[in-house]
């Protein structure tokens, strides 16, 4: 019985997120915004590196690519996708389905996770072919994109909230996403044990200080308040999903946010 209700759900889930994939695909400017965008700005920051750049010039490659995916192939694409999906009314109607809440949200946000892993890997085979080497420690790299889609994907749950119309969400995920890229970038040169480590606790700069952890290898070294430097950063991609996802729980909404008159 169990087993044939988990089935049903993942049928389920999978009928949705095929569904889902074909209207993002078919919105032209999701699709560029969403995919060629971060695609095409990563591919381009690493021709300029080559093998005489060092771990840190390859930590910021990899960091930029990272919140370039997670800013804005993840965060801003969810935040965008939820809204309308919201404002059309589309779940409200799939609420009166056999789905279950957790299903629809599940189905609505997997494929921008999938498009996001798939990016990622399109960076991998580019920064092999123009010399960036593999990382000296690689499991801060695999924290970083794990925590980061959730980071991705609760944040856009929770901006989407605050966000009245489909047209004001390039508006409002904007500064979360500069937010992102500056402190990615500054935590991945920045040494450790400055001042500048602070930025671990913005949101999404972890994903910053892992890049320099896995490229550097000094996942274990000293850093702020004389920690080793992985647990600021794994401290923060942790609390920042939390926080998120709790906002969203508690405001998220189903229906339009303005209803039209005498509706």
């Amino acid at each position: 019985m169990t087993s044939d209700a988990t089935s049903t759900s993942t049928s389920r889930v999978r009928a949705l997120a095929g569904a889902e994939v074909r209207l993002l695909l078919r919105n032209r400017t999701v699709a560029v915004s969403s995919l060629l965008v971060p695609v095409g700005l990563g591919v381009l920051c690493a021709f300029p590196v080559r093998t005489e750049g060092g771990p840190v010039a390859f930590a910021v490659v990899i960091a930029l690519q990272l919140a370039l995916v997670l800013g804005i192939g993840v965060y801003a694409t969810v935040t965008q996708t939820l809204v309308v999906r919201r404002q059309t009314r589309v779940l409200e109607r799939m609420r009166t389905t056999c789905l279950a809440d957790a299903e629809l949200l599940i189905a609505t946000v997997l494929p921008i996770v999938l498009l996001g892993l798939a990016q990622l890997a399109v960076f991998a085979v580019v920064d092999v072919l123009t010399g960036v080497p593999a990382p000296a420690d690689p499991v801060p790299l695999v924290l970083a994109v794990v925590g980061g889609l959730a980071w991705g994907i609760t944040a856009g749950l929770a901006t989407g909230v605050a966000t009245p119309t489909p047209e004001r969400a390039r508006i409002t995920t904007l500064p979360m996403v500069f937010v992102l890229l500056g402190a990615a970038i500054v935590l991945a040169i920045a040494p450790l044990g400055g001042w500048w480590q602070a930025l671990v606790v913005v949101p999404g700069g972890a994903v910053g200080q892992l890049a320099r952890l896995a490229m550097t290898g000094t996942t274990w070294e000293a850093a702020l308040g004389g920690l080793p430097a992985v647990v600021p950063a794994l401290i923060a991609l942790v609390a920042w999903p939390v926080v998120f996802g709790v906002l969203a729980v508690r405001r998220f909404r189903w229906g339009p946010r303005h209803r039209p008159r005498g509706a």
